[in-house]
């Protein structure tokens, strides 16, 4: 991290250094298998590992006090200084594929630092999302979650929340006494509660996730494939909608379900 007064700025290389090492493994590893066997199988390793090298990404977030806003810039560096590898995907995809995405919100707006995380047999992996406007959108401010000591993703919740001088940060985003904070007696009143929003609004795309997610804590085995329904509505929802983080996550918990990573 690099703070002043004015502004904060972290570069995260975590994701980053995991994914080169994955798929430069896979690309060694089919280049060897198709110089002494050949064969479709060590084509496909090949490839598969240099396309996750090419997607590698360094994530820059920066609040700056004298602007106003956050700034979250995603920069694939590799793809940005091999420009005939760009060139290529675009005449396979048909699509301009972009190897810089910035995206920025306004200071003012952030109203909590949460960290997220998924449980699963081997590690816990977390990521710090942003709270906007009261808890009504979340922002990851990492595009996927890594492993690491929730202590670490704590202490870095509370530089982000001392910097912008709000006091809600940490593992739930806000205090347990917060007034506004919706909570049931069980399980089984959420779950009523969010298909109920559902029916009043089919379009209320966090209704949809939050209702999957509740699902999932009641019975994972039994309510799996509902909970994956409303997951996979509630990440077109937000797409429609113009929220593409959102989506993002919602793609990601879906995920998480389907290899069973969430529940009990």
């Amino acid at each position: 991290m690099k703070p002043t007064s004015d502004k904060l700025e972290f570069v995260e290389m975590s994701a980053f250094w995991i994914q080169l090492f994955v798929g430069g493994s896979f690309l060694l590893f089919g280049m060897f298998a198709v110089f002494f066997s050949g064969g479709f199988f060590a084509v496909l390793f090949a490839l598969l590992g240099l396309l996750l090298v090419i997607f590698v990404e360094i994530e820059t977030i920066t609040f700056d006090k004298n602007l106003g806003h956050m700034t979250i810039n995603r920069h694939k560096p590799l793809m940005a200084k091999i420009k005939f590898i760009k060139q290529l995907l675009k005449r396979i995809s048909g699509m301009e594929i972009e190897h810089t995405k910035v995206m920025k919100y306004l200071l003012q707006d952030i109203s909590g630092v949460e960290i997220q995380g998924i449980l699963d047999s081997e590690s816990n992996k977390y990521r710090i999302c942003l709270v906007l406007h009261s808890g009504k959108q979340r922002v990851p401010l990492t595009s996927g979650f890594t492993t690491g000591s929730l202590g670490g993703y704590h202490k870095k919740a509370e530089v982000i929340a001392t910097f912008l001088d709000i006091r809600n940060y940490g593992i739930d985003g806000f205090p347990a006494d917060n007034s506004n904070e919706l909570k049931w007696e069980t399980v089984e009143e959420e779950i009523a509660h969010w298909e109920t929003a559902i029916k009043s609004d089919s379009n209320d795309a966090d209704a949809h996730m939050k209702l999957g997610l509740a699902l999932i804590l009641q019975d994972k085995t039994k309510n799996k494939e509902q909970a994956m329904g409303y997951l996979k509505q509630a990440e077109a929802l937000f797409k429609a909608q113009g929220y593409d983080e959102e989506a993002m996550q919602a793609a990601q918990l879906y995920g998480a379900v389907y290899w069973g990573m969430l529940g009990k």
